[in-house]
């Protein structure tokens, strides 16, 4: 169905929201996308990691952006529009994802509750994030694997 307006439908519509809706669902398992250090050098907190920088390693500058790489295994980004090689790149990336992370390690996946999740994040960033690691330093390999 068209609302009148060229190029623009109701399948438009719902294909924007179903990508939005899969944006947010990533965004609210990302803990730093609902906490910021808050202390006396950051009394209105650091952005949500993005004002705690740290060594360039694979384009990846500060803490905000190391856990939207997943801690640099993802730091690359797709070139859009999508080529036949990047959907495959995708898809193995996929693929990957699921093989080293099966259903059976990731706790309650059952849960269908938006709130809970972002619970669940609030709480790794308050108990990991911030613990044992300093601006302009490297993240350590143990913090690394840890939080993947």
């Amino acid at each position: 169905m068209s609302n009148g307006k060229s190029g623009h439908t109701e399948m438009d519509g719902l294909s924007t929201a179903l990508r939005l809706l899969i944006h947010y669902t990533g965004d609210v398992h990302q803990p730093l996308h609902g906490t910021a250090r808050v202390d006396h050098e950051y009394p209105q907190g650091d952005r949500g990691g993005n004002s705690f920088p740290l060594p360039t390693k694979d384009q990846v500058s500060n803490l905000h952006a190391a856990w939207d790489a997943v801690l640099y295994e993802f730091y690359d980004d797709f070139s859009l529009p999508f080529s036949d090689a990047g959907w495959q790149s995708i898809g193995d990336r996929a693929a990957a994802l699921v093989k080293n992370h099966p259903l059976s390690t990731l706790g309650n996946t059952n849960d269908l509750n938006p709130h809970h999740w972002a619970q669940e994040s609030f709480q790794v960033a308050e108990q990991f994030i911030y613990k044992s690691i300093h601006e302009n330093q490297a993240l350590p390999d143990t913090y690394v694997s840890t939080g993947m």
